[in-house]
C-alpha cells in the first residue's frame, strides 16, 4: 500500500512526538496539521500554530475548540518571524515542525517569500532527534539549495514522493 504523504507526515510525526513535547505548524492554514499535532503532545505539551490570515486563524480555532484541544494549542494570528525564539521561549526546543505548502493544508499557494528564513529560525531550535518536515505541490529551486548546504554531520535527510506532493525530512542529529 503506497501512503499519501499526509498519512506518511502524520505516521512520522506519531512516531517522533512524545507527550509533553512542543512542537511547530509553520503553516496552520486548514489546521489539519496543528489539530493532529495537538492530540499528541497531550495536556502538557505545546503547539505552536502561525496562521498566516485571519479566516485560517478563525477556522483553526474553531476546529481545535470543537476537538477539546485549544488548550493545548497557541494560535498566532501572524507569520513566523524573528519573534519565533521569544514565542517559543529562549530555553526550549521542538521535537516535531511542520511547514505544509500542499494541498493537504490546502495551503498550496500561500508560501511566503521569506519560508527559508522561517525555516532557517526553526531549524536549529530542533532536538536531537527532531525532525522539520516541509511539503511542496511544486518544489522550489530554493529548497534544492538550501537543503544542499546544510552540514550532513548535524542533519540527516530524506524524501518521499506521490504523484503530486514531495515530502522532505530533515533529522537534526
Amino acid at each position: 500500500m503506497i501512503l499519501t504523504s499526509n498519512t506518511f507526515t502524520h505516521q512520522l510525526i506519531e512516531q517522533t512526538v512524545k507527550i509533553n513535547d512542543i512542537v511547530l505548524d509553520g503553516t496552520t492554514a486548514n489546521g489539519i496539521n496543528t489539530r493532529f499535532l495537538a492530540t499528541r503532545v497531550g495536556n502538557a505539551g505545546k503547539v505552536l500554530s502561525y496562521a498566516t490570515t485571519k479566516d485560517n486563524a478563525n477556522a483553526a480555532a474553531a476546529s481545535l475548540f470543537m476537538s477539546g484541544l485549544s488548550d493545548r494549542v497557541t494560535l498566532l494570528g501572524k507569520t513566523l518571524d524573528d519573534q519565533f525564539i521569544n514565542e517559543l521561549g529562549s530555553q526550549n526546543q521542538i521535537s516535531v515542525a511542520i511547514f505544509d505548502y500542499s494541498d493537504d493544508a490546502k495551503n498550496v499557494n500561500d508560501r511566503p517569500a521569506n519560508y527559508l528564513q522561517q525555516i532557517s529560525y526553526v531549524l536549529p531550535r530542533l532536538t536531537h532527534g527532531g525532525l522539520l518536515i516541509v511539503k511542496f505541490e511544486q518544489v522550489p529551486e530554493a529548497w534544492h539549495e538550501y537543503k544542499n548546504n546544510l552540514l550532513e554531520a548535524d542533519y540527516s535527510q530524506a524524501s518521499y514522493i506521490t504523484r503530486f506532493v514531495q515530502t522532505d525530512v530533515i533529522e537534526r542529529i
